[in-house]
């Protein structure tokens, strides 16, 4: 894939989950650090997000959920499946609750019911995905078969992957150090074309809404999100791929060879 290029896909998770996590990754987009989300169709928010996204020229893929880990933010099946549903109605919880009880023919249902939703809003979308973890990946493949779309989790034929060379995740990446580690990521990343997986988030109280302090999910609810926007928006990320000549790209750019090539400025 390479011609001596580094091409850089920055893409931001779970947009249209709430407004903080929404305007978030659209502060980082209008910054030119993100190129791409991918969007929590069911979300709460990602009716408004889709609009925007359009808007604001944000390309987005589908985030694909069937789960909602926050216990005090809830998201809901877009079909009236009862298998894919907790007590109130909400996805379940997690991944061994969904295998407890999903029907396959139900979990393929609500896939297609957000790729078509997606549609309806005006999306063209640019790939799908999950959300937290894979549920099953021959249905990932068969909806990657049936859209045409590519799929950033694994997939066997008929289903397609990204076209790129790696994917690397800065969420994970321990917060007290995050921004060095994009820049010495960036510093090192080869020619080829390269994915960088993040969770940015404006820093509001929406985000210390979506569940209690106890959870084992209250990192990923402020600290992580906040500090990968304050990773992205680091001028001097900006300015490394300035000097290494990378260029920021889309899915939706790669797609069309054109874009990329009567580009002349390497970060947008």
């Amino acid at each position: 894939m390479s011609d001596g290029q580094i091409t850089l896909i920055l893409q931001a998770d779970d947009y249209g989950a709430c407004p903080a996590i929404t305007d978030g990754i659209l502060a980082c987009h209008a910054a030119g650090v993100v190129t791409q989300a991918s969007v929590i169709v069911p979300g709460p928010d990602a009716a408004r997000g889709m609009w925007l996204a359009r808007r604001a020229g944000l390309p987005l893929g589908a985030h694909l959920t069937l789960f909602c880990e926050w216990e005090l933010h809830r998201w809901y099946p877009l079909t009236t499946a009862d298998s894919l549903r907790a007590a109130d109605g909400a996805f379940v919880a997690g991944l061994d609750e969904l295998r407890a009880q999903a029907h396959l023919p139900d979990v393929w249902t609500e896939l297609r019911a957000q790729v078509a939703a997606a549609g309806a809003a005006g999306v063209a979308l640019t790939h799908v995905e999950s959300h937290v973890r894979v549920f099953d990946a021959g249905l990932l493949a068969r909806l990657s078969a049936e859209t045409g779309l590519p799929c950033r989790d694994a997939v066997e034929p008929p289903g397609t992957g990204l076209p790129v060379d790696s994917v690397w995740h800065l969420s994970v990446q321990p917060t007290a150090t995050k921004t060095e580690a994009l820049l010495a990521y960036v510093a090192a990343v080869p020619a080829g074309r390269h994915m960088i997986v993040a969770h940015p988030a404006d820093d509001t109280a929406d985000l210390t809404r979506l569940c209690r302090p106890t959870s084992r999910r209250w990192k990923w609810a402020r600290e992580i999100r906040v500090s990968d926007s304050a990773a992205l928006l680091d001028p001097r990320f900006r300015q490394l791929c300035h000097d290494r000549r990378i260029r920021l790209a889309s899915l939706a750019d790669l797609a069309d060879p054109g874009v990329l090539d009567g580009a002349t400025d390497p970060v947008g």
